[in-house]
């Protein structure tokens, strides 16, 4: 005989049961009850609701106000809409909804545009806390970002998740980007996340190789999917023999761009260079000094009002107003543009573009010229 649909009476929420199965004999304590369904709603003060479960099957034991139930899934509303979707291989409801347990693969789904999606193989869940606790490899993900941790907790109030027990966010894109942290915090609704370091990582690009990266601490937006490096920070590129130094860094994932606008200094072998800013461009495999280039090489210092290196075809170029000072006879070259080649050990050798050219040179003394004192400077123009 199938029984009639059942209410709980200590539920705040309404509780349907329906289709119960009694047990034929009697046992010295009540078996549990054997549902079709399971169905638990609650709502907020303005009587909008505020979270749902529902289960296919449930057994339910009425003394200890415990539900064991299957393929669960459940929704948790704000103003009354739905924001967030859960779903759960199996689940155990204590207390008549006070406490849920999921285990199995969790998902817990943010509802838009952009959806974020929280995972993890058990987690204890308060609805009307209004707070998860993820364990057992929990990990969140955004687009091509995906954070994972030891522990992490939700709070849908705030909107805000919380990882700890060594964090890591990965990158997935075409330059895969690896980072480890002390703490990270993400706000869901609008993208933004904290990082609490030491940061250090590796990316990877098909053309430079590995990367290293070394950051105090970082912020970022997982819906603008990018990255800001707080100062100082090291980047080194082992197969380059190269490494970099620079202040505040943003990471764009999407443009494949590491950059930042404050000066910096760094090198490539022998080769040191400075600037006022720069932008490493991934796609284009281009290094950008756009402002206050200077490069240094044993013999050479070149500056230019700005720079650039390809390292997929090693050719470089200076730009504007560029000075290149040789030691060896005192030689200065002017030249509105000069191009050259970097070479294995990252010295730069120039050549002369299609433009004009002013170069002085320093004829020494002893070498046959009459009238002229040493050190005289020659100008050439070509």
């Amino acid at each position: 005989m199938r029984a009639p649909t059942a209410v709980v009476p200590s539920l705040a929420a309404a509780v349907l049961l329906a289709g119960c199965l009694p047990q034929q004999r009697q046992e010295p304590t009540a078996p549990p009850f054997v549902f079709r369904s399971l169905e638990l709603r609650q709502k907020d003060a303005e009587g909008q609701p505020s979270w749902e479960i529902t289960s296919p099957e449930a057994r339910y034991d009425l003394g200890r106000k415990l539900a064991q139930a299957r393929e669960l899934r459940g929704l948790i509303y704000a103003n009354g809409r739905p924001l967030y979707r859960v779903s759960a291989t199996r689940g155990v409801v204590l207390n008549d909804g006070e406490v849920v347990q999921l285990e199995g693969p969790t998902r817990v789904e943010r509802l838009g545009e952009d959806p974020l999606v929280i995972s993890a193989l058990r987690v204890r869940w308060y609805p009307q806390q209004g707070r998860m606790l993820l364990d057992r490899q929990p990990y969140a993900s955004q687009r091509r970002l995906t954070l994972t941790a030891r522990r992490a907790v939700f709070d849908f109030n705030a909107d805000r998740l919380e990882l700890s027990g060594e964090p890591e966010l990965i990158d997935r894109g075409p330059a895969q980007t690896r980072l480890s942290l002390k703490r990270v915090q993400w706000w869901a609704a609008s993208g933004n996340l904290l990082g609490e370091g030491p940061v250090r990582g590796t990316r990877t690009e098909q053309e430079l190789g590995q990367q290293t990266l070394l950051s105090p601490s970082l912020s970022g937006n997982t819906i603008r999917q990018e990255l800001l490096l707080a100062a100082p920070v090291e980047v080194v590129v082992p197969g380059e023999q190269a490494a970099l130094r620079a202040q505040t860094t943003r990471i764009d994932l999407q443009r494949q761009t590491i950059s930042s606008e404050l000066p910096f200094k760094g090198r490539r072998g022998a080769m040191q260079v400075s600037g006022q800013s720069f932008r490493l461009q991934g796609q284009t495999t281009t290094l950008i000094i756009p402002a206050g280039c200077e490069l240094s090489q044993p013999g050479d210092r070149l500056t230019a009002d700005a720079c650039s290196w390809n390292w997929r075809t090693n050719q470089v170029q200076a730009r504007g107003d560029v000075e290149l000072r040789r030691e060896q006879n005192g030689l200065i070259t002017r030249a509105n543009q000069l191009d050259g080649r970097a070479a294995r050990d990252g010295s730069v050798v120039f050549t002369q573009p299609g433009g004009r050219v002013t170069t002085q040179f320093r004829i020494p003394s002893g070498s046959g010229t009459q009238g002229r004192s040493a050190g005289t400077r020659l100008p050439i123009q070509l």
